[in-house]
């Protein structure tokens, strides 16, 4: 099972409705399709363009001590052990997606197998 993950810090402490909403036009644009919404959580089913690749978009608000932090996991059933080449290039596209759509939330990166930030300026 793939999964990559990326967690982003308001550069000013937002509350969870407001961070949500913020993933709007990152959910058009990834054109990813609405499962379930809450105040602190969203969970969406995104399309590959392999017809058996289906993934899952979910995002969370968590509480830190400083604040309040988003995190965005894209899984898939494609295998790691293979690098999941289609599941880390729609990945990337996401990266790219949220940088451009979230720009004033600072991205603190982790991921399974992944390397760099993508460049922000």
């Amino acid at each position: 099972m793939a999964r990559f993950l990326l967690l982003f810090r308001p550069r000013v402490p937002q509350p969870p409705t407001e961070l949500i909403g913020r993933l709007d036009p990152l959910v058009l644009r990834f054109h990813a399709d609405v499962e379930h919404r809450s105040p602190a959580h969203l969970s969406a089913i995104v399309r590959g363009e392999h017809e058996t690749l289906r993934l899952q978009l979910i995002a969370d608000v968590q509480a830190k001590a400083d604040g309040p932090v988003l995190e965005l996991v894209l899984m898939s059933r494609e295998a790691m052990g293979a690098g999941a080449p289609h599941t880390k290039e729609l990945f990337e596209a996401l990266v790219a997606i949220a940088a451009e759509v979230m720009p004033d939330l600072e991205l603190v990166f982790r991921s399974d197998r992944d390397g760099a930030l993508p460049d922000r300026n």
